[in-house]
């Protein structure tokens, strides 16, 4: 009886101690933002802009703008990047869509590169409504794509359900970021624990306009499971909108024609 009574109290401090770290370290663990000094120098091969946009008082979010050939083109891509790093490293994925005719805006969320201002999940929708609203000054809403990335495609998906543009395209989307930490660790009660919940899974059947996801069966951050699940939510198959990678991972979804191929049928 004490063996079994000694072992039930190092699984509760265990637990205790899991909960702890859950709380305190809540955004270190789900954000690995870099940042940049202010006067960093971008260089990308494509043609491109700095901009500054400000979402209220106080707050400057940095961004890139990335040119297409004006002759050709087809409307804006508003990129929401992932969880890590900043710009110095998303910059280059423009030219996915540069290539097939659009201009792209990136910007980095609010602690990330030279971006100011305090991160809160609160943040991260509302400087999404506000890059939207700039964009639409700039084109109609039919020649808007929104495009999420990982942790990005919480935040597009929430501006889609909102808004309508021409199309929503998630990369390794995630069903909610509850779902991803129950896939780590199933025993934490994440609903409470999460102050970013990013319930993808809410928003995505208020979307209006077309969506379509890309996802690796590899993917060792959010489980290919997580895109499965979001297309039955839609009542689709996931052949009608999930192009799978197979073999394909987190990072490296670009490394394979098949995302290639698909990007540029959907552009």
């Amino acid at each position: 009886m004490k063996i079994i009574r000694n072992v039930l109290i190092y699984f509760v401090l265990a637990c205790v101690a899991l909960l702890a770290l859950a709380i305190i370290f809540q955004e270190k663990l789900i954000f690995r933002n870099t940042k940049l000094t202010m006067d960093y120098q971008f260089q990308f091969k494509s043609d491109f802009e700095e901009i500054w946009l400000e979402p209220e008082a106080g707050v400057r979010l940095n961004g890139l703008y990335f040119k297409t050939d004006s002759t050709h083109r087809k409307g804006l891509i508003i990129y929401f990047h992932g969880n890590a790093d900043d710009l110095k490293r998303w910059g280059k994925y423009a030219e996915d869509f540069t290539k097939n005719n659009y201009d792209v805006l990136m910007f980095d969320y609010r602690e990330f590169g030279k971006s100011t201002g305090t991160l809160s999940e609160k943040a991260l929708h509302t400087d999404a409504r506000y890059v939207y609203s700039w964009a639409k000054k700039r084109f109609p809403e039919d020649k808007i794509v929104v495009y999420g990335r990982s942790l990005g495609t919480g935040i597009a998906t929430r501006l889609a359900s909102e808004n309508n543009p021409k199309m929503l395209l998630l990369e390794t989307p995630y069903f909610s970021l509850i779902d991803v930490g129950e896939s780590y660790f199933p025993m934490l009660p994440y609903n409470l624990l999460l102050r970013y919940k990013m319930r993808t899974d809410l928003c995505i059947q208020a979307v209006k306009c077309p969506i379509h996801l890309f996802h690796g069966t590899k993917d060792e951050v959010v489980p290919y499971q997580s895109s499965i699940k979001l297309a039955k939510l839609l009542n689709k198959k996931p052949s009608e909108i999930l192009t799978t990678i197979p073999e394909g991972k987190h990072k490296n979804l670009g490394e394979f024609q098949a995302y290639h191929r698909a990007l540029k049928r959907l552009l």
